[in-house]
């Protein structure tokens, strides 16, 4: 059950979470520069035309009284009223009785108006201005200085019901605004239709910035209730900035910093985070992570640089105080990837080939991580050798490798210098005029510092125990011996050597295909069957005489024949052929299998079908022949139609290991309303892993969503127990700006 405190919390939030998007102000700086604006003053010489059912024209002073349906135009300046008295010589004019000012595409309305239509400065009573999407209504707009306006008594939405059947607005007494640069208030108050909300002592926004506040408000059993807020604004064209200070009940205090830059040659961002949790170890907590200090921060650096149209450089930074605070206090990042990477990458790319320097190295000690400092690899495309029907391709890496694993597992690191370099050459045939052949050959070497030698010895060890007793007042002393003989293996450094792999091979295959249907609605049909053969020599260093970094160390003797056909059905979408169905199927012969070995032991799918273009369905999987089990299927399945439903179902399965369906459907029965539901469900471990939705309305102005999760609690591999989970969303947002959303599961 929530505590007062957090209720109380959830209700503020609530509260602030509708007046969180401070940038409505943006269009007041239209609506209010374009109502009086110096620099916009007409020529003295534009003529000054008005049209009405009565006039009466004073020649000596210039002066002319209108009424009754009266219209003066000066340039593009529309004025409209009941009754006019205008200077002819001046251009100033004065309004009464159903005021419209005309400007474009703005509008402004008022009972009395002021105005000159040489300086464009008006002073309006009543006055309702019109700028989509917003609207601004005032007592009265007084003329403060060169460029600054205050209005009075003044209300303003982006709703299109007027006061006071709007669905919210801001009142003030006084709002002074200096366009293009600010607007400011003090004693704002926000109404929720005609319920005062929140209240604002001081207020004050950049007008000639992107900028704003933003909050996340909500409740989730492992937070408490809490109240996420942000500041964004702009510091310049190219760069964003955004202050966070968030409050948790459970957790406490935190802040942060976010930086954004995007330039023509380079984006990228900064994050910094840092909490002071007050309680960094649930009750429930995995065992493992029972060490996590209260102060608690992230640090994530992201660039992108382009140097020229073929050179790049990439760069990723994670810094973190513990295993937990991404899981902790960003789920979202932690679904994606576990373990953070840290990397920096510079490539130049030209037409024959790609040279690469990357630096990779563990920044967080409590992380295993194979360290790259520094690789730098040489990818040759495939080219053409002169006037040869021979194509050559190559890769060349350099590199110094340490593989580094935590510092309590208990395992050493190790490291060494790789110089690893591949040649392939090939040749490309045809025969028949649609048999395919690609004949190949080619040659590996690949230089160590440091190998592995191991040795086995023997070892005895003998355990003496001593049992003693009484029996009849006689003590009886038992002396037992046990001997038992191990296996030690010793792993020593066997110095460097050169490893060399020489391959050969071939590719084989040829197209098919038959058209049906008429112009409009043709379809063609697109076999291709296809085989790899591959003979790979065994490598005179073997596996197990090297330290293993990656895939390259664990290479040895193939001879096998990957074995497939390719289904595609098409179609022509604006002039251009269309996949409607491209189904993948494989499988491997292996023909260096001995003993209890199978030739025959998997068979490979990789589908994608596009029928429709509402309808998506993708598939891929492993089957194990051998055992007749399916190793592994993945099937992900996407429907929409016509912004009204949509659907998503996902199903991962691994053989004894996983079984998880995961689908969300979402369903809009009309432009005001919308549902959703989602679920994950484990069926190897009959778990519901996480079950919600949530519940959408759309008035005119605003958008409303609220929503709740659980995640069940469930028993860890270690025997220890793991609550329950409740999450709660609440979401508002001014419909003129959906990008601009509030929401938790956005952010967390």
């Amino acid at each position: 059950m929530m505590t007062v405190e957090c209720k109380r919390l959830f209700l503020f939030g609530l509260l602030a979470a509708i007046f969180c998007y401070g940038g409505y102000t943006r269009a007041a700086d239209v609506s209010f520069g374009d109502l009086a604006k110096p620099s916009a003053a007409l020529d003295k010489n534009t003529p000054i035309e008005v049209d009405a059912e009565q006039l009466d024209y004073d020649k000596v002073s210039g002066r002319i009284t209108a009424s009754g349906n009266v219209i003066i135009t000066c340039g593009l300046d529309e004025l409209h009223a009941d009754r006019v008295l205008v200077n002819m010589n001046t251009g100033d004019a004065y309004a009464l009785g159903n005021v419209v000012l005309k400007r474009g595409d703005n509008e402004t309305k008022g009972t009395k108006l002021q105005y000159n239509f040489r300086t464009r400065v008006c002073s309006l009573d009543d006055p309702e201005v019109n700028a989509e999407p917003f609207r601004v209504l005032a007592e009265k707009v007084t003329r403060a200085g060169q460029n600054e306006y205050v209005l009075h008594d003044a209300k303003v939405t982006t709703c299109v019901f007027k006061h006071p059947h709007s669905h919210f607005h801001v009142r003030a007494k006084r709002i002074t605004v200096v366009p293009g640069e600010y607007m400011k208030t003090m004693n704002a108050f926000w109404y929720f239709g005609r319920v005062p909300c929140m209240y604002m002592p001081y207020w004050r926004r950049n007008l000639a910035e992107d900028s704003g506040f933003r909050v996340y408000p909500g409740y989730r059993s492992r937070w408490g209730a809490f109240l996420l807020t942000s500041y964004f604004y702009r510091l310049s064209n190219t760069v964003r900035a955004e202050h966070h200070l968030d409050y948790r009940t459970r957790r406490g205090v935190a802040v942060g910093e976010d930086i954004k830059w995007n330039t023509a040659r380079s984006s990228g961002k900064l994050n910094l985070y840092y909490a002071n949790d007050q309680e960094p170890i649930d009750d429930d907590e995995d065992l493992a992570t029972a060490d996590i200090e209260n102060q608690r921060y992230r640090i994530r650096l992201q660039h992108a640089q382009t140097f020229d149209p073929r050179t790049l450089m990439l760069m990723k930074v994670n810094y973190l105080s513990d295993t937990d605070i991404l899981e902790d206090f960003f789920s979202g990042e932690y679904r994606r990837a576990t373990q953070p990477e840290n990397y920096l990458s510079l490539s130049h790319r030209r037409d024959a080939f790609t040279v690469t320097a990357l630096a990779n190295v563990r920044l967080n000690e409590f992380y295993t991580n194979l360290n790259r400092l520094p690789e730098v690899s040489l990818d040759v495309m495939r080219l053409q050798l002169g006037k040869t029907s021979l194509y050559y391709e190559g890769q060349t890496a350099v590199a110094n490798l340490e593989q580094v694993w935590p510092e309590d597992s208990g395992t050493d690191d190790y490291s060494a210098l790789r110089v690893d370099t591949s040649h392939m050459l090939f040749q490309p045939r045809r025969y028949l005029g649609w048999l395919n052949l690609v004949p190949r050959a080619g040659y590996r070497g690949t230089y160590y510092s440091d190998t592995v030698t191991r040795t086995t010895s023997d070892s005895v060890s003998t355990t003496t125990s001593t049992n003693t007793t009484v029996e009849g007042g006689v003590t009886n002393t038992v002396v037992s011996m046990v001997t038992e003989t191990n296996t030690v293996t010793d792993i020593m450094n066997g110095g460097a050597q050169l490893r060399n792999i020489f391959e050969v091979g071939a590719e084989v295959s040829f197209k098919a295909f038959k058209t049906w249907g008429r112009d409009g609605g043709t379809r063609r049909h697109i076999v291709e069957p296809y085989a790899n053969y591959t003979f790979r020599l065994e490598p005179d260093i073997l596996p197990d005489e090297l330290y293993q970094f990656d895939s390259v160390d664990a290479l040895g003797e193939v001879h096998q024949t990957l074995l497939g056909i390719r289904n595609k059905i098409q179609t022509k979408r604006n002039g251009r052929p269309y996949d409607l169905a491209d189904i993948n199927t494989f499988t491997t012969l292996e023909l260096n299998a001995e003993g209890e070995e199978k030739v025959f032991e998997r068979v490979g799918l990789d589908a994608e079908f596009r029928p429709t273009r509402w309808l998506s369905l993708d598939m891929d999987g492993i089957y194990d022949v051998e055992d007749s089990v399916l190793a592994q299927f993945n099937t992900r399945f996407d429907l929409e139609r016509d912004e009204m439903w949509s659907a998503r179902v996902e199903h991962r399965y691994r053989f004894e290991d996983s079984n998880l369906l995961a689908g969300t459907l979402t369903f809009y029965p009309n432009t005001r309303w919308g549902l959703n539901v989602f679920g994950r469900y484990e069926f190897e471990e009959s778990r519901i892993e996480e079950q919600g939705g949530y519940i959408q309305r759309k008035l005119d102005c605003l958008g409303m969503r609220f929503g709740a999760s659980v995640l069940p609690g469930y028993t860890r591999s270690d025997g220890t127990e793991r609550d329950d989970e409740i999450r709660v969303m609440l979401e508002f947002w001014l419909t003129a700006f959906p990008q601009l959303s509030v929401s938790t599961k956005q952010k967390y």
